[in-house]
Order: structure tokens, then C-alpha cells, then sequence
């Protein structure tokens, strides 16, 4: 029962203690209403009227005093003592106003109810007794028969007042702890409202602003109370409220439950504020529409983390360029558009020139600067239309739409023109040229793979012709790469199936022509092209890791064949003086750490001797890391195997590595000797490289020997050991016979002609 004032009951189910004073008086006054209608409508009792007007004035003053008394003030127990006084205001007016037995019993039943309303379970057992009192003896004394009726009735009024008094606070309980557990819903709704981490908002059905939360109002810089009247048009971006009227209106329609939609919000400093809003809509039990309810979050950092990702997706992150993500697929709209409007579509691969060497000699860091400055200078010489992209390392490419070959060009020569000014880092000039491809589309070509591997063949093919250069695909390119291509495929099966072979072809004592030794050449039998030399596959093979291995197999089928020849000539009594067995080994063998104890076990597992090997190195070899290539060519030489440079005069290398070498034959490359009968600079290099071997100690070996005349001028010169197709051409084991003759004039005349 709700007090007056408007207050619940207590925890423990009872009304507070002045409410309950106030209920006390309420009975009282209404008891007393009771009793004076049912006398006024019956007849005068023994005592008259005036007894009756007396009894209820006084009652009726009772009351209005109770009601005004101070029971705040006063413990809830000291309404108690109202009952008894209840209780003889009662039976007093059923004795001398002569008051109706329903009246009667009536009121008891209302004093009670006031027990169960104001006070705990059992307050009504505990007046139980006083009740029996109370109500029994103003019945005696009376009438008999009213007395007699009177006492029997009390066998039921007395356990009915008694039980309504219990029912009622039992009720009073249940009620308690119910308002007990809607307050404390009500506090846990209001606490999550207020402290939830997102924004909740309550607007009306045309948007005005009910009530909002502290999240929400820090969304939008507010405080909840400032919002509250406002619409939620007015703290959404103007681009952003059509929509945000639109959802509310099917909401609140009915056409959809709810919405979710991410707009911007105005933050009362001006800025914007991207959130996550979702709505729905409250309604009544009929189904209308009461409010509306928003829940809005604030994403704008994750949007923007979500931009970043996106734009890092399709971007460099260096560069800040597109990359080749974005690149292939504007690429692929470009061609389309091209072909629809009978244009063309260049695409230019960019490569940086001697990049590898900045970026090693200067470290990453700065290669990285350089690579934004580079990306910078080229944007900055592009036209608006075209697209600069990274691709990944040093290279770039350029997509754009020209009209013909002559405007790719031309756009082509600004780029490599953009680098001629020096690029600044840190005070340090760098200058950077380009290397350019350009592949325009055409009708035969429709897919963006082929035209940009047309471009790719292109810059290559632009780098093979210097720094700086620009070059056009040319379908030659293209077949070049294709063949290229093919045999370094063919070329990983061509160990497994045993394709390659060895040729050897003699070196001789020049003063009588005999043998002094056999260089092992490597030929591949093509099982469709035949017999192929060394430069149409050893230059793939170092280009796709396969030289390693490949040398390794030539190292060991050397070693056995030696040591097979060997024997022979042991068996017939020949020295194995002139058995001397060389052959080529590349820089990257020299680089393989396994290098030496791969040789050691070659020449342990065949038998030949180490005193017989030579291994054969070009000067390039030496001049990318000297001092590695001294410490393996040391370590070579402590097995007992010699060391040889081959083709010497046509690379860079240092006299002073030169000295440190443990090289014992100098070979003088072909070009030198080709002339050395007719034309006086060869004589005159043939003369030094000879004379710079006798002042080291070294031997001297002219190769590319064919003429007679070149011998005679050689050995003039001062050259002891030669080779050439004069003495003999390189033939396969099968063809030389059962072991190499000291006598070269039995070398086999018919070999087939080929050049080392």
C-alpha cells in the first residue's frame, strides 16, 4: 500500500513509521464515519441521540489529533499503544450508542488490517487476547439475546480479525520485497545507463533528445543535460542527417526493427566525430511507438585505423605509391578503357641504376632515403593523368594512355631526364640514372601479365645497353627471353639425365709439340638441339643457382676420368708427368664455403693425384672478393692442387692481389693472340704479359693457337705452352681413345669442329 506522500513500503514489507501514525488515524477517522451512519440510520438507542453525537465528536477529534501528531519523530512501536484506546473508543459506542453488531465487528476488523499494514507478521497473534477482551465485554450487560448473538459471533470475528490482520501483512511482505526488487532493477537500469562505456540515448518519435547518458554526452562534447531538448538532427553532420531521418522515420513506422549505420556526429569544438550508431524502437503493449532508443559509439580512431589498413593495402609503404596490387588493377581498367577509345596503353618498368651499390656502400637506411626521392622526382615529371607505382625493391612502373609509341617516348625521356640533377641526402650528393622498358598494348596482346613482362624484357634489354637508357619491347625480346627461359628449364633436368659430358682439348710444349696437359670442357647434348657449347647455358646456370652443382659434377667427372687415363698410361709405362688435368671453377663455387672439402673428396674418392690438378679462375673471379678468393685459393693449394688464371689481360685485377695469389699459369686470352703474327700491340701485350710472368715466377699459356705463324711469333716471344685448334680440338673421352698420347700427331684429325 503506497502512503499518502507517495512513499513504498519498507524492506521488511511495513510503512514507514509517520505513515503508518497517519494509516492509524485514517482507520480511526474512518471507523468512526462508519459507526455514526449505521446509528443515525437505526433507532435511537437506551441513551438517546445526544449519546451518539457525543461518542462521535469525540472519536471523530480523536482522529484529527492523531493524524497531526509527530510519528517521525517517535518509534514505530508507539503506535501500539492506539490500539487499546481503538479498542475501548469502539466499545463504548457499541454500548451506550447502541451501535450495529456489523459496525461492530466491521471496525475491530479494520484496527487489524491498520496492525498488518503498519507493523510486522504476529503483531495481530500478540493483541489476540486484548481482542477477546475488547470485544466480549461490551457485550455483557446488554440484552440477552443481543449479548448471547454478540458472544457467539466473537467465536468467528475474533480468528477473522486476527487472520485479516496476518493476511495483510503477509501481503504487506510480498509487496516489500517486490517494490525491494523493482527499486534495485530500477537503480541497476539507471547505473547502467549512466556509467555504460558507449552512448544510450532516449529520443521522442520526431527526434528531440529525452534523455542521454555521460558517454554520450562526452561523444559529443556535451554534458546530458545541455542535449536534453535538442533533436538528434542537430548534433549530426549535415551531409549525414537525410539518412539519419530516413531510419528513424521506417523505425518508428514499423518497416524495420532496427538500424545500424556509422555517420559523424559534430563535437561541440567543431570537429567531426565518426560512431556507430544502432536503433530501435520502444513500444506499448498496443504497439505503438513510445521513444526511440540509440546506442552510439565512437569509432573514429578505428576508422581511421581501418582507413590506414586499407590504404596500406594498395600502397607503399615507403613511397607512399600505389603498389603492384593497385597498379595491376588500374592497369586492367586502362586497358579496357584504351581499347574502347582506339588508344594505346604504355607501361614503363623503371629500374634504379647501380642502386645495389648505394644501398650497400651507404647501408638500407639510406637506400631507403634515396628511394624516396627518388619516387618524389618521378611524380613531380608525370602528368596528372598517368600512375607511378613501386613494384617492389628498386624498380618502379608508369602506366599512362598515349596516342602512339612516339608520346610513350617522350614521356619516357622526362622521367630519365628528372634524375640528371643530383639527389641531396644529408648534405651528400648522389647521382641515380634510370633504366627504362616501355611495352605499349596492341590488339594482340589483351592480358595485363603480357604487357607487363613486354616491359620487363624491355628495361632488361635497355640495362644490357648501358646506364640511362630507354628501350621499346621489341618482339625479338621476346623470343631471346622465351629460348632463355626454356633451357635454364631444360637445364635443372639435364644433371638428372646425364646430358652433359666432358670434352678435352690438349696443351702442348710449343718446341716440339708434344702434351703437356688436357682442359676439361663441358658440353650439354641437347636431346633436340644438339651439341651446345658453354656460353649458350654456363651464363643461365649462374643466373639460376645451377653452376654450383653443375661445377661440382665437372670436378668429379674430371678427377675419374684422370685417374682412369691414369692407369692406363701406368699400365703402358707412360709418366704421369704430362697428365696435367685443368678446369674452369666459378666464382660462385669459390664462394661456396663446402667448395674446398668437396674437391679433397673428389680427389680422394677417385685416386688422381692433386699434383696433376689445375683449377682455372678469370680475373673477375678475383676482383669481387679478393680475400676471400685468396683464403679458399690457399686452402686449394695446401690439397696439392695448383691454381691457374684464365683468360688474363681481359679483366680488372690487382697486380698486388695478383702477388698474393698462389697462381702458377698466367693464359693469355685469345684476342691477344689472334693477331700476334700481323699486328704490333699484341705483340707488345703478348711481350709484357710474359715478362710480368717471368718476374713473378709464373708460367705463361697462350690459348686461341690456329696458325703456324702464331706458334713461331709465340715462342719468340718467349712463350713455352700453348692451345688451339692448331694442336688439337676438344673431343669427348669416347673419341681421344683409351688414354691422351705424348705424341699429338696421333690426335684424332676428324674431330668436330667447335670453338671454347
Amino acid at each position: 500500500m503506497a502512503s499518502p506522500a507517495g512513499q513504498g513500503v519498507t524492506a521488511d514489507g511495513m510503512l514507514p513509521a509517520d505513515v503508518a501514525g497517519k494509516t492509524a488515524a485514517a482507520v480511526w477517522i474512518l471507523a468512526s464515519l462508519l459507526a455514526l451512519f449505521a446509528e443515525l440510520s437505526a433507532p435511537p438507542g437506551p441513551s438517546g441521540r445526544s449519546a451518539t453525537w457525543l461518542i462521535a465528536s469525540v472519536s471523530l477529534l480523536a482522529g484529527t489529533l492523531i493524524w497531526v501528531l509527530p510519528w517521525s519523530r517517535w518509534p514505530r512501536s508507539t503506535s501500539l499503544w492506539l490500539v487499546p484506546l481503538a479498542f475501548a473508543t469502539i466499545g463504548s459506542n457499541f454500548r451506550f450508542a447502541g451501535g450495529s453488531p456489523f459496525i461492530y465487528a466491521l471496525t475491530f476488523m479494520m484496527v487489524f488490517a491498520w496492525l498488518g499494514v503498519g507493523h510486522r507478521r504476529g503483531t495481530s497473534i500478540v493483541f489476540a487476547p486484548l481482542l477477546v477482551v475488547a470485544y466480549c465485554v461490551p457485550l455483557l450487560g446488554g440484552p440477552s439475546r443481543l449479548a448471547a448473538l454478540g458472544l457467539a459471533s466473537a467465536i468467528y470475528a475474533v480468528p477473522t480479525c486476527v487472520l485479516v490482520g496476518e493476511v495483510v501483512a503477509w501481503g504487506m511482505a510480498q509487496l516489500g520485497r517486490s517494490e525491494t526488487a523493482l527499486t534495485e532493477a530500477m537503480e541497476s537500469y539507471a547505473a547502467a545507463f549512466e556509467h555504460s562505456p558507449i552512448g544510450i540515448g532516449l529520443a521522442s518519435t520526431d527526434q528531440e533528445i529525452l534523455r542521454v547518458n555521460r558517454a554520450y554526452g562526452a561523444i559529443v562534447g556535451c554534458s546530458p543535460e545541455a542535449l536534453q531538448g535538442r533533436t538528434l538532427g542537430d548534433v549530426t553532420h549535415v551531409d549525414d542527417r537525410a539518412d539519419t531521418t530516413a531510419k528513424t522515420r521506417a523505425l518508428v513506422s514499423g518497416d524495420i526493427d532496427s538500424y545500424q549505420l556509422e555517420k559523424r556526429y559534430l563535437h561541440a569544438d567543431g570537429h567531426e566525430v565518426w560512431v556507430s550508431v544502432s536503433g530501435s524502437c520502444a513500444r506499448d503493449q498496443a504497439g505503438a511507438p513510445r521513444y526511440v532508443i540509440v546506442q552510439v559509439e565512437d569509432i573514429t580512431e578505428r576508422r581511421a585505423l581501418r582507413e590506414q589498413l586499407a590504404f596500406a593495402v594498395v600502397h607503399d609503404q615507403l613511397t607512399g605509391l600505389p603498389n603492384r596490387t593497385m597498379f595491376m588493377d588500374r592497369l586492367v581498367r586502362s586497358l579496357v578503357r584504351a581499347e574502347e577509345e582506339g588508344r594505346h596503353v604504355a607501361l614503363m618498368f623503371i629500374d634504379l641504376d647501380r642502386f645495389k651499390l648505394i644501398n650497400d656502400g651507404l647501408g638500407h637506411d639510406a637506400g631507403d632515403r634515396l628511394l624516396q626521392r627518388v619516387a618524389q622526382r618521378l611524380q613531380e615529371a608525370m602528368r596528372v593523368t598517368d600512375l607511378l607505382a613501386r613494384f617492389g625493391g628498386d624498380e618502379f612502373t608508369v602506366l599512362c594512355e598515349v596516342t602512339d609509341e612516339d608520346e610513350a617516348l617522350r614521356i619516357a625521356d622526362r622521367l630519365r631526364l628528372s634524375m640528371e640533377r643530383p639527389l641531396s641526402d644529408n648534405g651528400n650528393e648522389q647521382f641515380v640514372s634510370l633504366s627504362i622498358g616501355v611495352a605499349l598494348s596492341s590488339p594482340d596482346m589483351v592480358t595485363p601479365s603480357a604487357l607487363l613482362r613486354r616491359a620487363d624484357m624491355a628495361m632488361y634489354q635497355a640495362k644490357g645497353c648501358g646506364p640511362a637508357r630507354v628501350c621499346v619491347y621489341d618482339e625479338r625480346h621476346g623470343l631471346q627471353t622465351m629460348m632463355s627461359l626454356e633451357t635454364s628449364n631444360e637445364l635443372h633436368r639435364a644433371l638428372e639425365r646425364s646430358e652433359l659430358e666432358l670434352h678435352y682439348q690438349p696443351f702442348v710444349d710449343l718446341s716440339d709439340g708434344t702434351l703437356v696437359g688436357l682442359e676439361a670442357l663441358v658440353r650439354w647434348n641437347h636431346p633436340t638441339r644438339g651439341l651446345l657449347l658453354p656460353d649458350q647455358f654456363i651464363p643461365l646456370a649462374e643466373e639460376c643457382g645451377l653452376i654450383v652443382p653443375l661445377g661440382n659434377w665437372v670436378m668429379r667427372e674430371a678427377c675419374l676420368q684422370g685417374a682412369a687415363w691414369a692407369a692406363d698410361r701406368n699400365r703402358e709405362g707412360l709418366s704421369m708427368t704430362r697428365l696435367n688435368l685443368s678446369f674452369n671453377v666459378a666464382a660462385q663455387q669459390l664462394a661456396e664455403p663446402l667448395f674446398v672439402p668437396w674437391l679433397a673428396e673428389a680427389l680422394d674418392d677417385s685416386g688422381f693425384p692433386p699434383d696433376n690438378l689445375w683449377l682455372e679462375i678469370t680475373e673477375g673471379t678475383i676482383v669481387r672478393d679478393p680475400e676471400a678468393v685468396v683464403a679458399a685459393l690457399g686452402d686449394i693449394r695446401e690439397l696439392g692442387a695448383h691454381i691457374a688464371i684464365d683468360d688474363f689481360g681481359t679483366g680488372y685485377s690487382s697486380l698486388s692481389y695478383l702477388k698474393q695469389l698462389p697462381v702458377e699459369i698466367l693464359k693469355i686470352d685469345q684476342s691477344f693472340v689472334d693477331e700476334v703474327d700481323s699486328d704490333p700491340d699484341d705483340v707488345a701485350i703478348v711481350r709484357a704479359v710474359i715478362a710480368l710472368g717471368e718476374s713473378l715466377s709464373v708460367a705463361v699459356i697462350a690459348e686461341g693457337i690456329e696458325r703456324p705463324s702464331q706458334a713461331d711469333q709465340l715462342v719468340l716471344l718467349g712463350c713455352r705452352v700453348g692451345q688451339g685448334f692448331l694442336y688439337g680440338r676438344p673431343m669427348s673421352p669416347d673419341r681421344i681413345g683409351a688414354f691422351p698420347p705424348d705424341d699429338l700427331t696421333t690426335w684424332p684429325a676428324e674431330a668436330t669442329l667447335t670453338i671454347v
